[in-house]
């Protein structure tokens, strides 16, 4: 009697088990299905003193740079254009904005650097936005 209560037991056990992987692996299907990546998009890196409002109906920065220079102040964006263009991907844009920084923080006039982090969308621009952080936050390097 005994012998046939722990095999009951056992195969509770692994009828629960089961339902549980399979469980899990719904929950994890309906997830992947449910994720809708942000359309392919175009960026840019556009170099001013002053954002306008004209500027924020064509471009969606997700990276602020500030340094000096010898005309004043100048800010660099690495923004995501918001309708049709010709312009760079996300790697190639981010690689002229680290460009940039490197090169203001290798002379000493970067002033800040700074991600929006509200305009980010999905784990390209989140993941390229904090290698930027990172770039900045080294110390400058004497050539």
């Amino acid at each position: 009697m005994q012998n046939i209560a722990i095999a009951a037991c056992i195969l509770l056990f692994a009828a629960a088990g089961y339902i549980a992987f399979m469980n899990s692996k719904l929950i994890a299907d309906k997830k992947r299905e449910a994720y809708i990546p942000p359309p392919a998009s175009e960026y840019t890196v556009y170099m001013t003193p002053q954002f306008t409002e004209e500027d924020k109906r064509t471009l969606s920065p997700i990276g602020v740079m500030e340094f000096r220079d010898p005309q004043g102040l100048m800010k660099v964006y690495l923004c995501r254009v918001k309708n049709e263009s010709e312009d760079l991907k996300l790697e190639q844009a981010g690689n002229v904005f680290l460009h940039h920084l490197t090169k203001a923080r290798d002379t000493g006039t970067l002033m800040f650097y700074r991600t929006v982090e509200e305009a980010l969308q999905g784990p390209e621009e989140k993941s390229l936005t904090d290698r930027l952080s990172a770039a900045a936050k080294k110390k400058a390097r004497t050539e």
